[in-house]
């Protein structure tokens, strides 16, 4: 095996949800928008992973006031992640999460985010959101309704576990 080969098999394929893009224009916590600037030129230099958005990434950023979509949308397209979309398995998905009560039904967008990096077999998803989504109880409870329905768990963690990666 050549040395590029090993390289690319290290890569983690990194769901990066609305959260952290937004953490940057977070002008009540520059600890948070530090880390998260940090994190944003590791995955540029695709330093141990290779990250991804989804369809609701993009609708969550078109939901912004103006100025903030702009910069939301130059910050993703410098980042360079590719895009997965929503399926139909990634919507039985949510409503088996939300029928568990996993995720609340009013914060729906937090259960497809997930679902959609479990069906696209994401390594793991990079979150802000530790309400529901990077704590132990959500993501022990996320990973039994995967595997009851056949999927593979997954390591949901915050820029803070990603820093020191690369």
């Amino acid at each position: 095996m050549v040395c590029s080969e090993v390289k690319k098999m290290e890569l983690l394929i990194a769901y990066i949800d609305t959260s952290v893009f937004g953490a940057i224009y977070d002008i009540e916590d520059a600890y948070r928008v530090d880390v998260t600037k940090n994190l944003i030129d590791i995955l540029k230099d695709r330093k141990g992973f290779e990250p991804y958005i989804s369809n609701i990434v993009i609708e969550e950023v078109e939901e912004a006031p103006t100025d903030l979509k702009n910069n939301l949308k130059h910050l993703i397209k410098n980042t360079k992640c590719q895009i997965i979309y929503e399926n139909e398995q990634c919507i039985e998905l949510v409503n088996e999460y939300l029928k568990n009560r996993i995720v609340p039904s009013k914060h729906r967008d937090d259960a497809r985010h997930i679902a959609v990096a479990v069906i696209h077999n994401m390594d793991l998803i990079i979150t802000w959101n530790c309400r529901h989504m990077a704590n132990v109880e959500k993501k022990r409870k996320i990973n039994a309704v995967n595997i009851m329905f056949g999927y593979k768990e997954i390591d949901i963690v915050t820029p803070l576990e990603v820093v020191g990666y690369g």
